[in-house]
């Protein structure tokens, strides 16, 4: 196994030893799995690729998710019971999984009838939350997205996929 020196200044000697600490492993191995990450996210960049940040889950009490990826589009209508008010981010990921971030904004009623939201006290309700959907074939979340939302996707995945057909001439 070969040998590789690195030196650190004095000043940053101190983020070693975290690091070491943290870790509870050789060092080496946090300097290989922090310049494969580098590398990774560095070569992503260069396809278009770049480290996506998302909050997710309930108002109030998101947490952040991220991955490296690429936008592809967006969409923004109703759920199939035309309940909610929904908008949704689609991403293509560095290992060709497809991400909707899909958020629930509001009442539909909001938009559709403003005198029954403010009646029924809508208004009041906080709905917002957003989930992340990953998968390798849209067709996987045939029971998860508005059926609007899923004709979307399937449109965008034949858009981004470049189809070759090898002829036999």
């Amino acid at each position: 196994m070969p040998n590789k020196t690195i030196y650190v200044s004095e000043k940053d000697s101190h983020l070693f030893e975290q690091a070491k600490s943290i870790a509870g492993e050789a060092l080496s191995s946090v300097i290989v799995r922090s310049l494969s990450e580098f590398v990774t996210r560095n070569q992503n960049k260069k396809k278009g690729m770049k480290e996506i940040a998302l909050k997710v889950g309930l108002s109030g009490t998101e947490r952040e998710q991220r991955f490296i990826g690429t936008l592809i589009g967006k969409w923004d209508g109703f759920s199939d019971d035309k309940q909610w008010y929904q908008k949704a981010t689609i991403f293509l990921t560095q290992k060709g999984n497809w991400v909707v971030f899909l958020e629930t904004v509001c009442k539909a009623s909001l938009f559709t009838n403003k005198n029954e939201w403010k009646a029924s006290g809508d208004y009041l309700i906080n709905p917002k939350k957003s989930e992340l959907h990953i998968v390798k074939n849209p067709n996987d979340l045939k029971n998860v997205l508005p059926k609007s939302l899923l004709s979307t996707l399937i449109e965008y995945t034949k858009q981004v996929e470049i189809p070759i057909e090898y002829l036999d001439i």
